[in-house]
């Protein structure tokens, strides 16, 4: 059976988004798969490593029976685990601008129109504008979370499609986030569904991977608060928890279609709210 082309333009209900977002994801595996696995899986790969790395200081430089310890200690930990994080955050930049770069020619020219040599010129600007959205949305969410946990969430998926619109619609940074804020706001509880959605999928691919992790850990007695109990962590251990990394990470493809189709969803609503501009005639 012939797969058809999947009409990102398109207003569409919930489930709509939800089941057209596997079903593109479906026919375009293999070219989003070779895309990814080329450009993005090898900074996933070191995400993966600097993740484990992380954890692995953690435990073995926190002992909570030694509190002056523990305190002479967590600055280095904060600082493992902040630029652990920056890099997190390039690579879900370079994820994001790499599969929406290739969204972008798939939109403009069509199902099987295009070859993915034709993708690669996108790549360095589309993840640039993907990373430079990402930093001041952390920024934003996290001065919303310190403020309080509702302006964070509030801040976090009215921004969410800023990307999408940076690499759609070229627009400046202001104005992405002016334009993501009106399109979100139009359907924000639906957004929120999306969003909720997407992680949702991600933390149970995660938490999956990690039950032979998580069992070994309590047979192991990780969360004991014994000195020498981080040194009872077997090698398996530590690749599992690593893998998860890795793949949680990919899984990520989903909530960001979703996204596509809502951002499209969104767009196409708007044009058909607004009422035709009348001539004048002299």
């Amino acid at each position: 059976m012939a797969e058809k082309e999947i009409q990102f333009r398109k207003k569409r209900e919930l489930g709509d988004i939800i089941t057209d977002s596997f079903e593109f994801l479906k026919q375009e595996y293999n070219p989003v798969s070779k895309l990814v696995f080329t450009y993005v899986f090898p900074f996933v790969l070191i995400y993966g490593i600097l993740q484990v790395y992380v954890q692995m200081r953690v435990m073995v430089n926190i002992d909570f029976t030694d509190q002056e310890t523990m305190l002479a200690n967590i600055g280095p930990i904060y600082m493992n685990v902040f630029l652990s994080s920056l890099f997190g955050l390039f690579v879900q930049s370079l994820l994001a601008g790499t599969y929406y770069s290739y969204i972008e020619i798939y939109v403009k020219k069509g199902k099987g129109n295009f070859e993915l040599s034709e993708i690669t010129p996108l790549l360095f600007s589309n993840g640039l504008l993907a990373l430079g959205a990402n930093l001041v949305l952390f920024i934003a969410v996290m001065l919303g979370v310190i403020m309080c946990i509702l302006p964070g969430l509030y801040i976090a998926n009215t921004l969410s499609i800023v990307v999408i619109i940076l690499i759609f619609e070229k627009k400046r940074l202001g104005d992405a986030l002016t334009r993501s804020w009106n399109l979100v706001n139009s359907q924000w509880w639906n957004t929120l569904l999306i969003n909720l959605l997407g992680l949702l999928i991600v933390g149970a691919v995660s938490f999956v991977i990690s039950i032979p992790s998580m069992l070994a850990g309590i047979g192991s007695n990780i969360f004991s608060l014994q000195e020498t109990a981080t040194t009872e962590y077997p090698d398996w251990y530590w690749v599992l928890i690593g893998t998860a990394t890795i793949v949680s990470t990919i899984f990520y493809v989903i909530p960001y279609t979703f996204l596509a189709f809502q951002y499209f969803n969104l767009d196409e609503r708007t044009k058909i709210s607004q009422p035709p501009v009348q001539h004048l005639q002299d």
